[in-house]
C-alpha cells in the first residue's frame, strides 16, 4: 500500500508534465528562430523520400518540366497549359537541367517559406492554439504532397499569404505586388482580390483598395507578357469538361482530407455547434472572420466550376485552419488536426472503387494506405508504365515501322524520361489547344522510326495513316481519344499495345492520387 502511495505522486507529476508540454506545443510560436529551425529540419526530412520519384503524380507537373526543357533546347516558350503559369515555368527552367530533385526542392523551399508566413500571420492575428495550426499546415497530406512536386499551388499560396500579411501592415502596394506574383504562378490567385477588398472595406482602409487592385493587375499583366505575346486574349482558354456529381463528392471526401480526416472534421463541427453560434455575428464584427470566410467561398466556388483537381482547394487550408482555431476547443481542434495528418498514412479505402459512389464503394471499404503512401505508389506505377511502354515499342520485333504511338495520359512524363533519346516538337500550331507541347506535341525517335503523341484528332489520325505509318495506342489513350475526340482508334486500323496494365496510375487498394 505504501509503495502504491509512493508511486501516485510520481504518476500525477508525469501526467502533469505531459499536459504542460502539450500545452506549450499547442501554443508554440514558430516564428521564433529555434522553433522554426527545428520545424524546418523535420519539414525537409519528411519530404526527402519524394524528391527522387519524379516531378509528380499530376501530368501537369511533367508538362511544366517539358515547357522548361523546351525553353533550353529550342528557346521557345509554350505554356505548359493555358491560361499559362509563366513564373512557375521560368522558375522551373532554372532547375530542370539538373533533374526533378532540384525542381522538387525548389517547391519544398518555397512551401517552407509559406509555413513561416502562415506562422507569422497566426501570431499577428493572435489566433489561439497557433502552434497546432502551424504543425497542421506543415503536415496536412494534401499540402504535403503538393509541397514536394513540381507544381505551382504552393508557390501561389505562399505569395498569397505574403499579400495578406502586407495588408495587415498597411502596405497595399506590396500586397498588390505579392498577389500579382501569386497570379503569375497561378492566375486564379487574382480571385483573392474580393476577400481582400472586404477586409479593407470593413477595416476602414478603403483608400487602400485602389493601390492594391492597380498594383495586382499591372503586375499580373507584366508577368503574363510572354503568354500575351503569343496568344493575345486567347490565353484565357482552359480545359472545360463536366465532372459528375458522384466524382465531385468522392474527390472532396477521399482526396481532400482523407475519409477519416473528413469524418473527424464533421464530428468536430457538430461538437463545436455551441461556439459556432457566434459565427454570424462575427461576420459583422470581425473583418478577418469575414475575410477568411470569403476566401473559402471564393476558392470553393472556383473549384466547383471546374473540379478537375482536388489541389485547386489548396488555398482554402490556411483560412479554414484559422476558422477552426476560432470556433473549436483546444481538445477538439488538436484531435481533429491529428486525425487529418494521420489520414495521410492510414485511411479507409475501397479497392473496388470504380470512380463513382455505388454499393461496392462501401462494401469493399477497409483500412488501407492513406494519401501520402498512395501518392508514392502512384508515382512508382506511372514511372513503371512509362518504362514498360518504351521497352515494348523499341524491342518488340512485331512492331511495324514507321510507327506512331498514342500514349495517352503518360505522354509528358514519357517524353521527359527519355528526353535524351527523343526530339520534342509541335505536331501543329493550335491556339485552341490547352497545351501545344503535350496536347499537340510529338516526340520523335529518329533511330527507331517511331513517333509518340498524347492523343490524335481524327483528321491527324487519318493523315498519318495515309503517310504509311502504323498507329498503335494504349488502353488509356483509347478511352481518352473517345472522350475528347469522339472516335475509337481501334475501329480504324490502329493496334492496341499489350501492356501489363491499362491505367498508368492504378494502385491496388490505395486512395486515388490523380490530383
Amino acid at each position: 500500500m505504501e509503495a502504491v502511495e509512493a508511486l501516485a505522486p510520481e504518476s500525477t507529476s508525469l501526467a502533469a508534465n505531459i499536459r504542460s508540454w502539450f500545452g506549450r506545443l499547442i501554443e508554440l510560436d514558430f516564428t521564433s528562430p529555434i522553433a522554426f529551425a527545428v520545424l524546418g529540419i523535420f519539414y525537409f526530412g519528411s519530404r526527402i523520400y519524394w524528391l527522387d520519384l519524379g516531378y509528380g503524380t499530376d501530368p501537369d507537373a511533367w508538362r511544366v518540366a517539358l515547357t522548361a526543357d523546351y525553353l533550353w533546347t529550342d528557346h521557345k516558350y509554350w505554356p505548359s497549359r493555358l491560361p499559362g503559369y509563366p513564373l512557375h515555368e521560368f522558375v522551373t527552367a532554372g532547375a530542370v537541367k539538373w533533374g526533378w530533385v532540384w525542381a522538387n526542392l525548389s517547391t519544398v523551399f518555397i512551401s517552407l517559406v509559406g509555413v513561416y508566413l502562415f506562422a507569422w500571420l497566426a501570431k499577428k492575428l493572435e489566433v489561439s492554439n497557433r502552434g497546432a495550426l502551424v504543425l497542421a499546415y506543415s503536415f496536412a497530406p494534401l499540402l504535403w504532397i503538393n509541397s514536394v512536386m513540381t507544381m505551382d499551388y504552393m508557390w501561389a499560396l505562399t505569395f498569397m499569404l505574403a499579400a495578406y500579411l502586407a495588408l495587415m501592415y498597411r502596405a497595399p502596394t506590396a500586397a498588390g505586388f505579392g498577389l500579382g506574383i501569386a497570379a503569375g504562378f497561378r492566375f486564379t490567385s487574382l480571385f483573392m482580390l474580393l476577400p481582400f477588398w472586404l477586409l479593407l472595406w470593413r477595416s476602414r482602409q478603403r483608400g487602400d483598395i485602389r493601390p492594391l487592385t492597380t498594383t495586382a493587375i499591372v503586375t499580373t499583366l507584366l508577368v503574363y507578357t510572354p503568354v500575351l505575346m503569343e496568344y493575345g486574349v486567347d490565353f484565357l482558354n482552359f480545359y472545360d469538361q463536366q465532372v459528375p456529381l458522384e466524382e465531385f463528392m468522392r474527390r472532396l471526401g477521399k482526396d481532400g482530407l482523407g475519409i477519416i480526416g473528413s469524418l473527424a472534421l464533421l464530428i468536430a463541427v457538430v461538437l463545436s455547434a455551441q461556439r459556432l453560434r457566434r459565427f454570424p455575428g462575427d461576420l459583422l464584427r470581425d473583418p478577418h472572420v469575414l475575410t477568411w470566410t470569403a476566401a473559402i467561398v471564393v476558392v470553393f466556388f472556383s473549384y466547383t466550376r471546374l473540379p478537375h483537381e482536388i489541389a485547386y482547394l489548396v488555398p482554402l487550408f490556411p483560412f479554414g485552419l484559422f476558422l477552426m482555431a476560432r470556433y473549436m476547443s483546444r481538445g477538439v481542434l488538436a484531435a481533429t488536426l491529428a486525425v487529418i495528418v494521420i489520414a495521410g498514412f492510414v485511411d479507409i479505402t475501397s479497392p473496388e472503387d470504380t470512380g463513382g459512389i455505388e454499393a461496392s464503394t462501401f462494401t469493399s471499404a477497409r483500412i488501407g494506405k492513406g494519401m501520402l503512401l498512395s501518392d508514392i505508389e502512384t508515382l512508382r506505377n506511372q514511372m513503371d508504365f512509362a518504362h514498360e511502354l518504351r521497352e515494348l515499342t523499341t524491342t518488340n520485333p512485331t512492331l511495324q515501322r514507321p510507327a506512331v504511338v498514342i500514349t495517352g495520359f503518360i505522354y509528358p512524363e514519357f517524353v521527359m524520361l527519355y528526353r535524351d533519346e527523343l526530339t520534342a516538337a509541335v505536331l501543329e500550331k493550335d491556339h485552341q489547344a490547352i497545351s501545344q507541347l503535350s496536347d499537340k506535341g510529338i516526340a520523335r525517335d529518329e533511330g527507331q522510326n517511331i513517333e509518340y503523341v498524347w492523343l490524335l484528332e481524327y483528321d491527324d489520325f487519318q493523315r498519318l495513316k495515309d503517310e504509311g505509318k502504323q498507329i498503335y495506342y494504349t488502353a488509356d489513350a483509347a478511352r481518352s481519344t473517345y472522350a475528347v475526340y469522339g472516335y475509337r482508334p481501334g475501329y480504324f486500323g490502329a493496334l492496341e499495345l499489350p501492356l501489363s496494365r491499362d491505367n498508368p496510375s492504378l494502385g491496388e487498394g490505395t486512395a486515388e492520387t490523380n490530383r
